[in-house]
């Protein structure tokens, strides 16, 4: 029996140490840049995602820290590529050194007389939905998210 009791200790020993570097790996920093180039291979890994066409951070004097991503996107589909871009940057910002504070995703329409719809949000209260469940779908895209339509904007 004693030699049993040891061996379950061994165990839970050695699946504690394997657990530790996985654990790590989950805490990994990465710099804005290294974060942009990852964008698009994430989003490819997403079954039915959206073309992307590029993405940047930059800071605003106000707002502070900003993550925009740009999408080509179906007229037809705008909606399910706006929850595709604010997906990719809620679950890539938990990796940021300095996580974003704002979201910018703006959806460029394969109508090419059609400018792009630019919808930025509240990276908080967006987690607020997404992640910790303590808002609606409704709250969230009433007053988390401000849409705009622009003739122009800046590439990424």
């Amino acid at each position: 029996m004693k030699n049993y009791c040891r061996f379950i200790y061994l165990i839970i020993f050695i699946v504690g140490l394997c657990e530790r570097p996985l654990a790590q790996r989950a805490s990994s920093r990465f710099s804005d840049q290294q974060i942009i180039a990852m964008t698009g291979s994430y989003l490819k890994k997403m079954p039915g995602s959206p073309e992307f066409v590029g993405a940047k951070v930059y800071r605003h004097p106000e707002k502070g820290k900003i993550y925009q991503i740009h999408l080509q996107v179906d007229r037809n589909r705008e909606t399910e590529g706006l929850g595709y871009g604010f997906d990719t940057m809620l679950s890539l910002s938990e990796y940021f050194k300095k996580p974003p504070k704002v979201f910018i995703a703006v959806l460029h329409s394969n109508n090419r007389s059609a400018p792009p719809v630019i919808c930025s949000g509240n990276a908080k209260c967006t987690a607020d939905h997404f992640i910790r469940k303590t808002i609606t779908y409704k709250e969230w895209y009433t007053n988390c998210i401000q849409f705009e339509k622009s003739t122009t904007v800046a590439g990424p």
